[in-house]
């Protein structure tokens, strides 16, 4: 069953109602939600989990090498106890691919059980050595990591949004055509920007969505926000 976005209140009375009568419960969530750009509660989603005897499982695709020093969601406010904790290596690492982080008896568990596992094959050596140095630049330039959060503050501090939470800044525009017409003239001016329509996000909540890198301009992202600002957010 479903819980509302990021609310822990929720979980905890779906849990209070119905865990009793199941064998096994599993609480998923993204770790940074990829529409919105926010961090999920995942320290009280932990306790949560600790109370009512079920797993946590965390998917860290747009936490890992941006939030929490370059370690993820899970370190981004103070540390949450996350035993499943799954991303892919297509993201911030730049390679493809995807991890699991649990303990050992688990992932000998997933190893001999999952059949999506079983019947792949394994990623290139080359690829693999890509995302081994990708995951040192994490470890070892904490000032590089901390580019694209700081980089998508500039953006949001520019269009007066909230505060970046992450390296993606949604810019809701409603209509989903508008999305469409506002993707296409950023695309006229440079910029690659995607429009999210329904049912990737609710009815009337068409959006912008940006994400920040490392390398992005800061004279580009001024550039952009006043497009944004003059151009789409006026409508």
């Amino acid at each position: 069953m479903l819980y509302r976005h990021a609310d822990a209140t929720h979980a905890r009375a779906l849990l209070a109602q119905h865990r009793g009568g199941k064998k096994r419960a599993l609480i998923a969530t993204d770790g940074v939600f990829s529409m919105d750009g926010d961090i999920a509660p995942l320290g009280e989603l932990a306790a949560l989990a600790q109370r009512h005897d079920a797993w946590l499982l965390s998917d860290d695709a747009h936490g890992l090498g941006v939030v929490g020093k370059g370690r993820g969601s899970t370190f981004a406010n103070g540390r949450a106890e996350v035993p499943l904790q799954m991303g892919t290596l297509s993201k911030a690492v730049g390679a493809y691919g995807g991890y699991l982080c649990a303990s050992r008896a688990v992932i000998d568990l997933m190893r001999t059980r999952a059949r999506t596992f079983i019947y792949s094959t394994g990623l290139p050596p080359p690829v693999v050595a890509a995302a081994i140095a990708a995951l040192d630049i994490i470890e070892n330039d904490p000032a590089y990591v901390a580019e694209p959060l700081r980089k998508a503050r500039l953006f949001t501090r520019a269009l007066n949004l909230p505060e970046a939470q992450s390296a993606i800044v949604p810019v809701i525009v409603g209509d989903s055509e508008a999305a469409l017409s506002a993707s296409d003239l950023l695309c006229e001016e440079g910029f690659l920007v995607v429009a999210i329509r329904p049912p990737t996000v609710p009815a009337g909540t068409a959006r912008l969505r940006f994400a920040f890198t490392a390398q992005h301009p800061e004279a580009e992202i001024d550039r952009l926000a006043q497009i944004v600002r003059q151009r789409v957010m006026r409508h």
